[in-house]
């Protein structure tokens, strides 16, 4: 139970910051620095490229020992990051953004990894990764409410100081974090035995088909709201926990009732996507947009959650890292080009028709995922006696 709890905490401190970062810098690069939406796509894609370079070019090469050392000192050069965004120009902002990038990419895929090794048996392993999720999307709905209540009173700079004191509890909780026992000599990256598993193409896609829309909500979610219905910074913030509540009750559901049938849930996940990024399409107005965020929360919530189960039930323990270390940078890949792709489809076409993109890329990765999906071992699809999350 002490394991959990730590887990939770330190994902809950891990997230709800993280978060933080990628929905602020856009704001401060476009009200301090004056961007344009090219640049702060750009900006958001800097940030991926050296997660990316740490997760697949560190993380996923070190042993448990050496990856345990690291994930301790990154935690504490990432409580520093927050203590210099305040007094950074424009340069420091890219400089500072690239630490944090890689920062991340050490700390979160061990988090996932431990996430996925508490408990004897898959169902509680399974319950463990869907309560890690449900932190996830906690920290996403509080997050967001917090500085929110902050803006009301400080500025965009002020926020990654109050925040500050999340990434301390991290550097506390670092060495409790449970991390994989490995065999000697089990270190090795080959994407390409890792990529002839179904389960492991099904996990990439799910997380594809999302990748789009969730850059999109991230890196312009807020200035869509602005430019379009002349929201405030306090109100953005708030349109963002609409999105992160129904993403929460989600997984607050699938950690008391276990996802059964993977590729059920994919489908469903991938339909309730299109709707809710037509009905941001055709919004007139801001409750709209609202019910728009409100409904893509749900996918939200189930495509990271079902990626892990699909790989947990379909590799070793001490197979773990390096899945979740090429997932994550597979994952990181198309965090890159994304919002570089949706800013340049921004200052072309508007932002509103630069969902036409988003909606097209979600039925081409629909179309792959079910393809997986029918090559999918059933001991990765389907888990017998355990209730069934949409059924």
């Amino acid at each position: 139970m002490q394991a959990i709890i730590i887990l939770l905490v330190f994902t809950f401190m891990a997230r709800a910051s993280n978060n933080m970062i990628q929905t602020t810098v856009p704001l401060i690069a476009r009200e301090y620095f004056n961007s344009t939406e090219a640049e702060v796509g750009l900006l958001s894609s800097i940030i991926s490229v050296s997660l990316f370079i740490a997760t697949m070019w560190v993380n996923a090469r070190l042993d448990s020992a050496k990856r345990r050392i690291l994930f301790e000192a990154s935690t504490l050069l990432y409580f520093l990051t927050f203590l210099i965004y305040p007094f950074v120009n424009y340069i420091g902002l890219w400089l500072t953004s690239i630490a944090v990038g890689f920062l991340l990419g050490i700390i979160m895929p061990n988090v996932a990894t431990a996430s996925s090794i508490i408990g004897r048996d898959q169902e509680t392993r399974e319950r463990v990764i869907a309560l890690y999720t449900f932190a996830l999307s906690l920290s996403l709905t509080i997050g967001p409410v917090i500085e929110s209540i902050i803006l009301r009173y400080f500025t965009l700079r002020d926020v990654f100081l109050f925040f500050s004191v999340f990434s301390a509890i991290m550097i506390l909780l670092s060495p409790k974090l449970p991390f994989p026992a490995e065999k000697p000599g089990r270190v090795k990256f080959k994407l390409s035995s890792i990529w002839g598993r179904a389960s492991f193409r099904v996990a990439i896609y799910n997380n594809a088909m999302y990748s789009l829309p969730f850059a999109m909500l991230t890196a312009f979610g807020g200035i869509y709201a602005i430019e379009y219905f002349h929201a405030n910074n306090s109100l953005v913030y708030l349109l963002f926990s609409a999105f992160f509540t129904t993403s929460f009750a989600t997984r607050l559901y699938i950690s008391v009732r276990p996802i059964r049938d993977v590729k059920y849930a994919s489908l469903s996940m991938s339909m309730l996507t299109i709707v809710g990024l037509v009905i941001m399409t055709i919004s007139p107005n801001i409750y709209l947009y609202a019910i728009s965020l409100a409904i893509l929360g749900v996918p939200h919530g189930l495509t990271y959650p079902l990626s892990l189960i699909v790989i947990s039930r379909d590799s070793k323990d001490d197979e773990r890292n390096l899945m979740n270390s090429a997932f994550s940078s597979i994952m990181t890949i198309i965090g890159i080009l994304s919002p570089i792709a949706l800013g340049v489809s921004a200052e072309l076409m508007g932002l509103r028709y630069m969902t036409i993109i988003v909606e097209a890329s979600v039925v081409a990765f629909t179309w792959l995922l079910y393809r997986s999906l029918r090559e999918l071992n059933p001991k990765a699809s389907l888990v017998k006696n355990t209730p069934n999350l949409i059924r």
